[in-house]
């Protein structure tokens, strides 16, 4: 076989595997009607801290796999989530700790609730949470 004909074939096996590759469905979390967050202990309308742990419940199709997101201001990354569970049929939570001040969308699956998070103060029963110019003294 001459150099071309090698070249036409690694070439057309290299497309080959890109395309099983690329072709791949992308992992996406299930459809979900509804989300919400567990409220906090906090000064007037702010129930969020930084530092503090809430628990995200979404509803969707039991047995789904279901992928927790949270963005800040529009930016991925404002926080993290512990592991998802599915708690009863179609019902699924995880721990979410918000990491970044800021106006918070936490989704999953088509469904996002959106939540202002403030400075936090975590006590180990209750997470107090204050606006971001009032400080503790400690």
């Amino acid at each position: 076989m001459n150099s071309s004909g090698s070249l036409r074939i690694g070439v057309t096996a290299c497309a080959l595997a890109a395309a099983a590759v690329l072709g791949q469905p992308a992992t996406a979390s299930a459809y979900v009607t509804d989300i919400a967050v567990s409220g906090g202990f906090g000064l007037g309308f702010i129930q969020y801290g930084v530092g503090c742990t809430y628990t995200v419940t979404a509803t969707g199709r039991p047995g789904e796999q279901v992928f927790f997101a949270d963005s800040v201001n529009g930016r991925p990354g404002g926080g993290t989530f512990g592991p998802v569970e599915e708690e009863e049929p179609g019902v699924f939570t995880a721990d979410w700790n918000p990491t970044v001040i800021g106006r918070h969308t936490v989704s999953a699956g088509g469904a996002a609730t959106d939540v202002d998070v403030q400075v936090g103060y975590d006590f180990g029963i209750i997470c107090f949470t204050l606006p971001e110019w009032v400080h503790l003294p400690f």
